[in-house]
Formats: structure tokens, sequence, C-alpha cells
């Protein structure tokens, strides 16, 4: 037998002593970490703490954390992180160990006192059905995006912070996973859950290994499709180009108000690494746009703004979008 080395040994019980020191410090978040309903967990300065859960909405709970708990819990992911956190650097972005949530927190003097927002990543995966029976789609909706994942179209996946873009797009894979494709995907939190057998996922760890660099390995790995978790700079030059050099049906997501301003917010993440980005191109290679938005009026909490077939794009450079189907009357609640 060998024996471990002093210093893994050593590094080994380090952590687990964090990870202890951390339990403890956030013990009245426990509950809603462990709970697979909740996917958002949010402090505010005066220790409350708001909660989402998945289909109902934001809303305060009983618990509260305080200030030292709170900025114990930021500087174990600091640690974990290898960054600092500090008055000179009081901004905090990085993954809460255990249970792997995306962490965005500060601290004085920027904010009264230590804040976060923890997002878990997706458990529950819900099928495009569960968006007929929660009125977000019609029947026929789901079903033309069935056949555009069969038929490989390049999907983008649009809203706001919250809309449910994720878990949208895990809908969509639940698709991708019965074509039997070999899927490559990329993310900075595993929070995309797919079935397939035959697929590869692949974490972002800038500056370590960056969003570009994982789509341009993406090639020598052999995908039939390419899935990117979130859109968000320059990186989204050789997602099209990927896309659109003998690897259809792509599915990703981006931050945007409609489905117009989703190619528009592709092409000015594109002149991040280009003068002027192709419309032509992003036209040509985004098949189908599918927009969400948080809506309280809404059964679900979020409604569905638009799903539209890209057509191209006029000489006067506007995105021709039609429907991907016909509304249908009291599907949406808008």
């Amino acid at each position: 037998m060998t024996s471990e080395p002093a210093g893994a040994s050593a590094a080994v019980e380090s952590r687990s002593r964090r990870h202890a020191a951390l339990r403890t410090a956030i013990t009245p978040l426990v509950p809603f970490l462990d709970d697979d309903a909740v996917v958002e967990i949010m402090l505010n300065a005066d220790g409350r703490v708001w909660i989402e859960r998945a289909g109902v909405g934001m809303s305060a709970s009983s618990a509260v954390l305080g200030p030292d708990d709170a900025l114990r819990m930021l500087r174990v992911v600091a640690t974990e992180m290898n960054v600092e956190l500090s008055d000179r650097s009081p901004s905090l972005a990085g993954k809460l160990p255990i249970w792997g949530a995306r962490v965005q927190g500060a601290i004085p003097p920027i904010v009264e006192a230590p804040v976060f927002s923890l997002r878990k990543p997706a458990r529950l995966a819900f099928a495009l059905d569960h968006y007929v029976e929660r009125m977000i789609l019609s029947a026929s909706e789901a079903d033309a995006l069935r056949r555009a994942v069969r038929e490989r179209a390049n999907i983008l996946v649009g809203g706001g912070t919250g809309s449910g873009k994720t878990t949208f797009a895990n809908a969509l894979l639940r698709e991708v996973a019965s074509t039997g494709d070999r899927t490559y995907i990329v993310e900075d939190n595993p929070e995309l859950q797919c079935a397939a057998p035959n697929r590869l996922q692949v974490l972002v760890q800038p500056p370590v290994y960056t969003w570009n660099r994982a789509i341009l390995d993406a090639m020598r790995f052999r995908p039939d499709r390419i899935v990117v978790g979130e859109v968000r700079d320059g990186a989204a030059l050789e997602m099209l180009k990927a896309w659109n050099t003998g690897h259809p049906g792509g599915i990703g997501t981006i931050h945007a108000n409609d489905t117009a301003s989703m190619l528009e917010r592709l092409c000015q993440l594109v002149e991040e690494v280009v003068p002027v980005a192709s419309r032509a191109l992003v036209a040509q290679t985004v098949n189908v746009c599918v927009h969400l938005r948080r809506d309280p009026c809404h059964p679900a909490g979020r409604s569905l703004t638009g799903i539209d077939r890209v057509l191209g794009v006029s000489k006067a450079g506007e995105w021709l979008l039609e429907p991907l189907v016909q509304s249908e009357g009291g599907t949406r609640h808008d």
C-alpha cells in the first residue's frame, strides 16, 4: 500500500475543516440548499433571507443570517476559489462548496453588511409537456420545438436574470437526449442536465480555462451538437462558427429583452473580438429564438414572450422573424 503524501493529507484535512465551518455558519440556509424546489437564496444587508422556488416565485423566508456568519461563508468561498475578499476587493463571484451553488457576494464598504445571492444548480429537469401543463407553451409550440431539435435547428433561449432560461434549456436537452447524438456541453456552473448517453460536459474556469478555449476545444472532441450554458463574451463568435460548420443542433442561453434583442446581443458579443459582427452569419446560424420573462401575473410565475423562427436579415439590417407557430388563444397570460 502507498501512503498519501503528507501535503495532500493536510490539504484534505484543511478543506474538511472549512466545509464543517461553512455548514455551521449557514445552518439557517441548509434546509433551502437541500430543497430541490428552491432555486435561489438571497441575503440582504438587514439579515433577511429571501428564496425563490421553481414555478412559484420569490418570497421572504423566516430565516435570518447574521453578518459574521455571512462573512465567514463568503471567506470560505474566496479561499476555495483562491481569490481575495477584502475591503480592497469587496465583490466575489464563485461557487459554494458542497452544494455547488453559484455565489455572487459583496462586503463593506460597498454594502452595509455582507450580502449574497446563491443560484443553485437545477435539480428538477422538466419536460416540454410540463410547460404545456403550466400554460407557458401551447401543445403545438411544444411539438414544433421537438421537431426543431430533431431537425438539428440551432436554438437560442433568452430572458432576464431568473426568467428560467436554464430550466427551459434543460427541457430542450431532454429532447436532445432522445436523438442519440454525441453532445458537448460548455458551462461555468453545472446547471445543464442532459441524459444523452454519449455526452461530455466541460466546466469553464477563467482565466485558467476560458469560454473561448472550451468552444474551440469542442471541435476536437467529435461532437454532433455543441451546447453553451450562457453566451456572454466574445466566445459567441466561436459558437456561431462551430454551429455553422458541421455541428448544427446547438442550444445556448443569452440575456436579452425579446427575441430580436437576443440576436442584437449576440452581435454585441461578437463585436468584442471583431469590429463589425456579420448579421448575415447570425441570421444564417441561429434558427429559433425562445424568449422567457418573469411574470407575476402568470400562474407559473413565468411566461413566454416569443418563440420565433429566424428567416434572415433585411437590406436595412433588421431581423426577419416569424412565430414558430401561430399563437393559440388562451395559452398565454401576457
